[in-house]
C-alpha cells in the first residue's frame, strides 16, 4: 500500500470539509480565487491542490486548477447530485460514532425510489447493454424484480427482439418503467406486476429472472427470500441473473466492494453488500445449480458483477 494515502485521505478530506473540493467544478481558478472565495488560506490551498492534481482529483491547467474529468463524472453521475454526494461522504465520522445514517432509503422506499430511478437508469444504461450482449440465451419471458426503471430487463428486451419483460416494483416506482419502455419503443413487450416481491403471487412462466441492485437493500432473510422467489418464477431450464456489487478476484474490485458498502450501509437502516458466496448458497438452496459470473465493473461500482444460475 502506498504510504502517501494518508496524506491524499487528509487532503481530500479537507477539501471536502471546507468546500474547496465542490468550488471545483467552478470555472477554473487560481489557488489564490480558490482561497479567497472558500475563506481558505492561499498557501495551504495551493498545497492541498497540488495533493489533489497528483492523484488524479484535481486539473492544473496553466495557473489554475478545476476537477479533473474523473471527479467531474463522479459528481455529474451521482443521483443525488453533487452536493448529495459531498454532504453523505462526510457524514462518515457520525456514522461511526453513532451507526445512523444519512439518509434512508429503505424506510419509505416507494417514496425515495421513485425519484431517483431515472438517474440510476441513465447511470446504467451502458452497462445494462453490455450485460444483455453476454448472455448466452435469447429468452422469451423476463421478469424483472425490484425493475426500477427497467435498465437491465429492458436492454435485454432491445437485444432479443422475441423477449417479453414484466416488470415488478412497488406502484409509484413503476411509472419509470413504463416511460423508459415508451422511450425506447418497447410499450408494446411490456407488462407490469404491481406490489412487493414478498406478498404477490408470482406466475411460474419465466425463462429469466432478473434481479438487478436489490439484494443489497434487504436483510439477510428477505435477500434469501427474495431468490428462492424468484428461482420458484423460471420455467424448467429457466435461468436466474443476480447484478449487484460482488466484488472479488482482485485487490481493487475488493476495494470498490468494501468502500460500496459503506456507501450503501450510509443510504440504508439495512443495507449489506453480499458476497458472491453468500448468494451463490442461497442459489443452490433454490434448486440452481451451475453459478458464473459476468464481470460488470464500471467507474460507479468498480465491484459490480453478474451471476447467471440455471
Amino acid at each position: 500500500m502506498n504510504s502517501d494515502l494518508l496524506g491524499f485521505a487528509a487532503a481530500l478530506s479537507a477539501a471536502t470539509q471546507t468546500g474547496l473540493l465542490l468550488q471545483l467544478v467552478g470555472a477554473p481558478r487560481t489557488a489564490a480565487d480558490h482561497a479567497a472565495a472558500a475563506s481558505l488560506d492561499a498557501r495551504a490551498t495551493e498545497r492541498v491542490l497540488d495533493v489533489l492534481v497528483a492523484f488524479g482529483v484535481a486539473a492544473r491547467i496553466g495557473a489554475t486548477f478545476a476537477a479533473s474529468p474523473w471527479l467531474s463524472t463522479q459528481l455529474e453521475r451521482s443521483p443525488g447530485g453533487p452536493q448529495n454526494m459531498t454532504a453523505l461522504w462526510l457524514h462518515v465520522p457520525e456514522f461511526l460514532r453513532t451507526g445512523q445514517p444519512f439518509i434512508k432509503m429503505d424506510a419509505a422506499r416507494e417514496a425515495t425510489y421513485q425519484n431517483v430511478v431515472g438517474a440510476l437508469g441513465r447511470m446504467f444504461a451502458p452497462t445494462a447493454s453490455s450485460l444483455a450482449d453476454a448472455l448466452p440465451r435469447s429468452p422469451s419471458r423476463v421478469l424483472d424484480i425490484g425493475c426500477g426503471s427497467g435498465v437491465w430487463s429492458l436492454a435485454i428486451a432491445q437485444r432479443h427482439t422475441s423477449a417479453r419483460v414484466t416488470g415488478l416494483d412497488l406502484p409509484a416506482v413503476l411509472g419509470a418503467f413504463r416511460t423508459r419502455a415508451t422511450e425506447l419503443g418497447l410499450s408494446d413487450r411490456i407488462e407490469t406486476l404491481p406490489g412487493d416481491v414478498h406478498e404477490l403471487t408470482i406466475p411460474r412462466e419465466f425463462d429469466l429472472v432478473v434481479v438487478a441492485n436489490v439484494l443489497r437493500i434487504e436483510s439477510p432473510e428477505r435477500a434469501r427470500a427474495i431468490v428462492q422467489r424468484a428461482a420458484a418464477a423460471l420455467v424448467p431450464g429457466g435461468e436466474l441473473l443476480i447484478v449487484d456489487a460482488l466484488g472479488g478476484g482482485t485487490p481493487e474490485k475488493e476495494q470498490g466492494r468494501t468502500v460500496y458498502g459503506l456507501h450503501l450501509a450510509m443510504r440504508t437502516e439495512h443495507g449489506r453488500v453480499y458476497t458472491p458466496a453468500e448468494i451463490t448458497a442461497w442459489i443452490r438452496e433454490a434448486g440452481l445449480k451451475t453459478v458464473e459470473t459476468i464481470d460488470l465493473a464500471t467507474e460507479q461500482i468498480g465491484a459490480l458483477a453478474a451471476l447467471l444460475a440455471r
